[in-house]
């Protein structure tokens, strides 16, 4: 063998072998990705579909249904409302608190303004959560059937909503 031939073999021998090394380094960040943190009806879940996820800069929830006869379609609306539903329970809480916060650091601490103006500002801060989230994420439970899927909206969106609402409800309470 000449040592062109040589060269040339231990070339691509080497070249193939930093090719599979690459490649199971590549394969070991997926499965590093991919591991998930809970665990729901024996099936390793992703942290979210637990209920145990957060961000920083949306409101998140989850919601989650069986499998349906009506198909796989009806399953997602089902699962989708009641991510939604969770979502408004969330902000509701927010607005609650927010309130309260408020309305002490104004004086006004009676219970009955609160709960009224608690009241107000969540019916039309839900109207806005039902119609701007968006499902961000989706997961098929393969052991129980369950369809679960999270959904968002971002936190700006809602602050800004529930000013205005504690504004304009507080504007009515002083009318009263």
């Amino acid at each position: 063998m000449s040592i062109l031939k040589k060269t040339s073999t231990i070339f691509l021998i080497s070249l193939a072998s930093i090719f599979f090394v690459s490649c199971s380094s590549k394969n070991e960040n997926i499965n590093e990705i991919a591991v998930t943190e809970c665990t729901i009806a024996g099936a390793k879940a992703p942290l979210w579909a637990c209920g145990n996820y957060s961000e920083e800069s949306r409101f998140v929830a989850v919601g989650s249904a069986p499998m349906s006869k009506l198909g796989h379609d009806f399953t997602r609306r089902e699962a989708l409302a009641n991510a939604r539903t969770n979502l408004v329970n969330d902000i509701e809480l927010e607005v609650k608190n927010k309130v309260e916060s408020y309305m002490n650091s104004t004086g006004l601490k009676e219970s009955e303004s609160i709960e009224r103006v608690v009241t107000m500002v969540s019916r039309q801060t839900s109207s806005k959560v039902l119609k701007e989230s968006k499902q961000i994420s989706f997961w098929e439970n393969p052991k129980d059937n369950f369809l679960y899927i999270l959904v968002a909206i971002p936190k700006v969106n809602i602050e800004k909503a529930i000013n205005s609402e504690v504004e304009k409800a507080l504007n009515s309470l002083d009318k009263i």
